[in-house]
């Protein structure tokens, strides 16, 4: 999404966070060290984004934030999207898309938002079951685009998640598993069509969700690319739709 692009569906924004590789976030301090109680403070986390658009955090009881969101729920995130150049001599773009939510950080123990977590950031196996790490599920409450001048959206939390994808949640497995073992010849054509990547076999689902799914390969150039959905999926009935008209397309 480029600054010029404006953003029209609660999916663009919520595809910015999912391109996100780190976001920042905000809590109000209690017993920090260095400042009094009720001082905003930022850190760096890095989320995952579950099905529905809403962030995963797995933080250490150690961190200043943890201690934070365990007297104060509340909290912010701001994500910028996918960083476009490593370039440290690149200017800053002050019309490049940001988004901040606002919402609440709820405990949370489930196998789902755990094995979702570790599929966005397999690098967490090495500490995910320290005694002192543990889920969050961030339950959004406003979200707030700013594209540049002149450019800003506000959406209610009910606006920006996705409601009604508990069908798709359930079927995630079997919808992989499907497409894994009966149209891998499918996943080719669709990563040929809508990526830069040549028509070669390798490529397996690797996750999907309500706006588009991750597919990953052995191939040494790349081994992770994400592919959008045209349109937000709920069920195991949209998402065989959506992935057979892509199919489609990408034969044509």
């Amino acid at each position: 999404m480029s600054p010029e692009t404006p953003v029209s569906a609660a999916s663009d924004l919520r595809r910015l966070c999912r391109t996100s590789r780190s976001a920042v976030l905000a809590t109000t301090a209690i017993g920090h060290k260095q400042v009094d109680d009720g001082w905003p403070v930022a850190s760096m986390v890095v989320p995952a984004i579950d099905l529905d658009g809403a962030p995963i955090l797995l933080i250490s009881d150690l961190a200043d934030h943890t201690r934070h969101l365990k007297a104060d729920a509340r909290l912010s995130m701001l994500f910028t999207g996918a960083d476009p150049s490593c370039d440290d001599k690149r200017p800053i773009e002050t019309d490049h898309p940001r988004l901040t939510l606002f919402g609440r950080a709820i405990p949370t123990t489930s196998a789902d938002i755990r094995e979702r977590y570790l599929l966005t950031n397999p690098d967490a196996a090495q500490y995910v079951d320290f005694g002192d790490f543990g889920f969050y599920r961030v339950a959004v409450e406003a979200a707030y685009w700013v594209g540049g001048f002149g450019k800003q959206r506000r959406l209610s939390g009910t606006q920006f998640i996705v409601d009604d994808c508990q069908a798709l949640r359930e079927s995630h497995d079997h919808i992989v598993d499907h497409m894994n073992t009966d149209h891998l010849d499918a996943i080719a054509d669709i990563v040929a069509h809508h990526t830069g990547h040549p028509k070669q076999p390798g490529w397996k689902m690797m996750s999907i969700d309500c706006d588009g799914m991750v597919l990953g390969t052995d191939l040494t150039e790349s081994s992770v690319l994400r592919i959008e959905f045209p349109q937000t999926v709920l069920n195991p009935s949209d998402a065989r739709q959506i992935l057979v008209e892509m199919s489609k397309i990408s034969r044509a």
